[in-house]
C-alpha cells in the first residue's frame, strides 16, 4: 500500500499545520506503509509571519518549495501524480486548506477549492480509494464531492463548518479529536484535529485512528 499526502505548505498561517504532517508521517511508519507528498507548484495566497501573527505583503512563496520544508524528501509537484502509483489520500490541514487549496479563506461559505486539488479529490474518489481528511482538510474534500455523493458524512468539533452543507449532501458530525469519523459507504475517513483540541495527544490518536481506518478500508476492498 502507498499513500498520497497533500501538503498546502508549511505553518498553520499559511500552509499546511505542521503537527497534523508529522502526526500523518508518525502513523504510516508505525504501520508500515509507504507514502510520497505532493503540492501545487504555484505562489501561495499570502505569505505570513508566525513570530507577529501578520500577513507579510512584500513577500511571495511558492507552495511547493514551502511544503517541500516537510515534505521529508520525498515531495513532488502535484501535476506529476501517477494515480495508479497510490493505494489512499490523506490531506492535514492548517490555513493552507483555507488559502492555497481553495478560496475559502475570501469566499467563506461560498468557496471553492482549487480545480488541480478537486481533480484529485475526484480522481481518487471514483477510483474508491478511501480519502483521509484531518482538520480543515474536511471541507475541501465536502466541497469537491458534493455532486458525486447521496450522502456524505465528514467530522467535525464545537459545531464547526455545519451550516456550510446544511440542508444537502453533506452533513458534519461533532467527533472527539482523539477519535475518527469512517464513512465506509464513501471510503472518506476524517478526524478534527485541532479543530477539536490542542492537545497533541488527542490529535495523534486521531490522526492514528484515521490510518488505521483508512488501512482497513483498503484491505477490505483488495
Amino acid at each position: 500500500m502507498k499513500v498520497a499526502i497533500l501538503l498546502s505548505g508549511c505553518g498553520i498561517g499559511d500552509g499546511s499545520q505542521i503537527e497534523e504532517v508529522i502526526l500523518t508521517y508518525l502513523a504510516l511508519d508505525k504501520y508500515q506503509i509507504d507514502y510520497a507528498c505532493f503540492a501545487p507548484d504555484r505562489v501561495q495566497n499570502h505569505t505570513y509571519n508566525h513570530l507577529s501573527e501578520t500577513v507579510d505583503v512584500d513577500e511571495t512563496r511558492n507552495i511547493l518549495i514551502e511544503s517541500a520544508r516537510i515534505g521529508r524528501g520525498r515531495i513532488f509537484a502535484l501535476k506529476s501524480i501517477k494515480y495508479d502509483e497510490f493505494d489512499a489520500l490523506i490531506i492535514p490541514g492548517g490555513q493552507g486548506v483555507f488559502k492555497n487549496l481553495s478560496d475559502y479563506f475570501i469566499a467563506k461559505d461560498s468557496y471553492s477549492v482549487d480545480e488541480e486539488v478537486d481533480q484529485l479529490i475526484k480522481r481518487f474518489y471514483v477510483s474508491q480509494k478511501p480519502i483521509g481528511a484531518i482538520c480543515g482538510a474536511s471541507l475541501l474534500v465536502g466541497r469537491s464531492l458534493l455532486n458525486e455523493v447521496n450522502s456524505l458524512y465528514l467530522s467535525t468539533s464545537n459545531n464547526s463548518f455545519m451550516k456550510i452543507f446544511e440542508n444537502k449532501r453533506i452533513e458534519f458530525i461533532n467527533t472527539k479529536s482523539s477519535e475518527c469519523l469512517v464513512d465506509k459507504i464513501n471510503k472518506v475517513i476524517s478526524t478534527p484535529a485541532f479543530i477539536g483540541s490542542q492537545n497533541l495527544y488527542e490529535i495523534m490518536h486521531g490522526i492514528d485512528n484515521l490510518v488505521k481506518n483508512l488501512i482497513s478500508v483498503h484491505e477490505d476492498e483488495n
